[in-house]
């Protein structure tokens, strides 16, 4: 049996709804580590989650490195409320990781003592295990750079001991900011950002807009669903179909127009799907000044559309720093696969980087906007398995 340590950042500022931010934190992660966790194997205490588990592996750490909610987290050992037995355990700390070979090494002992009952003070404690380590293994102590820092957290019911601290994504539980729209357009940028919004607490619903004479295998973008699927659980994916309203763009719209109208139009389709799903925003991929749609008096133009609020989390990253998030958390590889965007279909050879309203609404009036239906398909995707169309 294995102890994971959970610590966190944010929820501890939530005042009275603290609990309901930790309820939500303990069912994401009962979810991530369902096929390891032990029978009533996750505890919650203030400040922290103790979780038992048969075993962990590398693969399991990293993908708690990137579960929303997490500030970091240990593999601990458990041990008794006694200065014998957390002496033992510490000593069990350092073999694991460190092993035998470590006489002369720089360390320390670190005690949090949340458990006041506890008769010995977090210096005496300090004091007395790392006595007993320092004459163990011939260890050097050094509180400012230490190679090896012991941390002890008193608890009410057990002291847990580890050597380690892994860092998490931080940020806050998915499920706990409410549910967005993302315009997932399946490249490099759209899935960071749907990851970026589930980081800060909020469900992310996909919706990825095509044109069925040129899109008929979506493969790639359900491989990137199912990805984000595996940090918020359960995923929604929306296939809206406009090829009808691009044949009518393209007939009446000029080239240098065709991306904005065509992009005012995935907000509208966004903001129904975000209707009919009780969704309170929608969310898009756009870096200031990346491509032509991203200038600034684009963004106006095509924002304006959207009676919801439009976030954009992306918004003062630059490509750099968007890759290598991609990377982190898996959808890059799968981003940069070929697929016939939409989008890239409309790109004109000089298009218009300062759109103005006026225009914008006279050329939609040549477009029989509100009277279109654009078909839709929908995908559940589980913990990165797809539950089928519904």
């Amino acid at each position: 049996m294995v102890k994971i340590l959970f610590h966190f950042g944010e929820l501890s500022l939530k005042g009275k709804n603290r609990h309901l931010f930790e309820k939500r934190m303990a069912r994401n992660i009962r979810r991530s580590l369902k096929s390891v966790l032990l029978a009533d194997g996750l505890h919650r205490e203030y400040g922290r989650m103790v979780a038992e588990v048969s075993s962990v592996d590398d693969a399991l750490i990293d993908y708690l490195k990137l579960l929303p909610g997490i500030r970091n987290f240990s593999i601990a050992h458990q041990a008794e409320l006694s200065l014998e037995a957390m002496q033992q355990s510490a000593r069990k700390a350092i073999l694991a990781d460190y092993g035998e070979n470590i006489s002369g090494t720089p360390f320390r002992v670190t005690v949090k003592r949340s458990n006041k009952q506890f008769p010995m003070k977090s210096p005496e404690i300090a004091y007395e295990i790392g006595g007993y380590l320092k004459n163990k293994f011939d260890l050097s102590v050094n509180l400012s750079q230490p190679e090896i820092d012991v941390r002890i957290e008193i608890a009410r019911d057990a002291a847990y001991i580890y050597t380690r601290k892994i860092p998490g994504i931080g940020g806050l539980p998915v499920g706990t900011s409410g549910k967005g729209v993302v315009l997932f357009s399946g490249g490099i940028d759209s899935p960071v950002a749907a990851f970026s919004m589930m980081k800060r607490g909020m469900s992310a619903i996909l919706v990825h807009c095509y044109n069925s004479t040129i899109n008929r295998d979506f493969a790639k973008i359900k491989h990137l669903a199912r990805q984000l699927s595996l940090y918020q659980g359960h995923v929604k994916l929306f296939l809206v179909d406009l090829e009808e309203f691009q044949r009518h763009a393209i007939a009446h719209v000029p080239a240098e127009y065709r991306m904005i109208i065509y992009k005012r139009q995935m907000i509208r389709e966004g903001a129904k799907i975000a209707g009919d799903m009780h969704a309170q925003a929608l969310i898009t991929g756009d870096s200031l000044g990346q491509v032509a749609s991203q200038t600034l008096p684009n963004i106006q133009a095509i924002y304006d559309v959207s009676s919801l609020p439009l976030l954009s989390p992306l918004i003062a990253s630059d490509k750099e720093e968007i890759i290598a998030l991609a990377r982190r958390i898996g959808t890059f590889d799968i981003s940069i696969e070929e697929y016939c965007d939409i989008c890239s279909f409309l790109i004109a050879k000089h298009p218009e980087t300062h759109a103005r309203r006026n225009i914008v609404a006279q050329l939609e009036s040549l477009l029989p906007i509100h009277t279109l239906t654009s078909p839709v398909k929908t995908h559940m995707f589980d913990s990165g398995k797809e539950r089928g169309d519904d």
